[in-house]
């Protein structure tokens, strides 16, 4: 009997990706995409806090590119509903998405509900959905939820605004990024039960993650800054080959998602992601030792009392982890109160 045949796949991912340092750079890189093209930019408009869309706009004006532009203050369904009028009005042929996460996730679903290529143009590196399939969006209740989007046909970051962000957002970038290694932890326990599991994809995650693990670096350093940049967008790379956000999101996104519903006043996705990555390792079992030095040399939050949060509430997160998206499997699964209590005494020891 002749064995199965395997044969190649074929993955969408960016055509273009840019590191430039001025919005003259940036407009440069759009115009490759095509002269005669036409482009809808969307942004904040006056609520941006870098007015960096009102910026490439302008410039993209003097620079003879058919341009318009459409205003999405929040991730909800009603702005993309907006957005999605300004493109039926103007039949832009890019959708360009300018601002940090809500109005990069704005812009791509809407630019996904019409089959047209989006270009992603981020000014924080809070995540990794300046280039991932995946976009997070808030209903009617004030609920935040994954959607399905479209990879970006091109990413162009400009430097010299992204790295005038807060410093914050770099922080909670890198605990993104890292904590793909929890991510692909919980892929694996699930292939175990039969899920289909992607090793390219994984390879992909970890190798993002990795590539910024190192306890020498300064978050200030514009080396590491554009390191940071290109394993984000690495790992929504790898999110597009899997065909879901797996490698990217695991245990240690779950426990985030519980405390944005049991906290008052939630912390930066990221940071919440970096405990969560913690409480799960800590969970399965694994020595945290050189991750837990690593993130405090990086000004990553380790235990849950660094931002504030006392640690009934991360065990009722651990909890709930589970219920924010039935069905994805992780070492949350089953958690026992003898688990929980054994998490409890590690957390002294840290």
């Amino acid at each position: 009997m002749r064995p199965e045949t395997i044969g190649h796949r074929s993955v969408r991912i960016p055509k273009l990706m840019r590191l430039v340092d001025s919005p003259v750079g940036a407009i440069e890189e759009l115009a490759a995409l095509g002269r005669d093209s036409r482009f809808l930019v969307v942004h904040a408009g006056a609520a941006s806090p870098t007015g960096y869309g009102e910026t490439l706009v302008r410039a993209a004006e003097q620079a003879g590119l058919k341009v318009g532009e459409a205003i999405a203050l929040s991730n909800t369904d009603a702005w993309a509903q907006t957005v999605r009028s300004a493109m039926s009005e103007q039949q832009p042929q890019y959708i360009v998405g300018v601002g940090g996460g809500r109005v990069v996730d704005v812009a791509k679903v809407a630019a996904a509900h019409a089959g047209s290529d989006f270009v992603s143009v981020p000014t924080q590196a809070s995540s990794d959905g300046i280039c991932s399939p995946v976009a997070v969006m808030v209903d009617d209740s004030g609920r935040p939820r994954s959607v399905a989007a479209r990879i970006p046909v091109a990413i162009i970051v400009d430097m010299a605004v992204i790295s005038g962000a807060p410093e914050i957002t770099w922080r909670a970038g890198l605990g993104d990024l890292v904590s793909n290694l929890s991510a692909v932890k919980d892929w694996r326990l699930a292939s175990k039960s039969g899920e289909p599991y992607d090793d390219f994809a994984c390879l992909v995650s970890e190798a993002a993650a990795l590539s910024v693990i190192d306890t020498g670096v300064s978050l200030a350093d514009p080396f590491f800054r554009e390191k940071l940049v290109r394993g984000l967008i690495l790992s929504g790379i790898a999110m597009e080959m899997a065909g879901s956000s797996r490698p990217a999101s695991g245990s240690e996104h779950l426990i985030s998602h519980a405390l944005d519903t049991l906290l008052t006043s939630p912390h930066p996705h990221g940071l919440q992601v970096a405990v969560g990555m913690i409480a799960a390792d800590l969970i399965r079992g694994d020595d945290v030792t050189r991750l837990v030095g690593y993130f405090r040399s990086v000004g990553l939050p380790v235990h849950p009392r660094d931002l504030g949060i006392p640690m009934e509430t991360l065990v009722a997160a651990i909890r709930q982890g589970p219920e924010q998206r039935p069905g994805r499997t992780s070492i949350l699964d089953g958690v026992t109160d003898e688990q929980l209590d054994r998490l409890v005494l590690e957390y002294a020891r840290l």
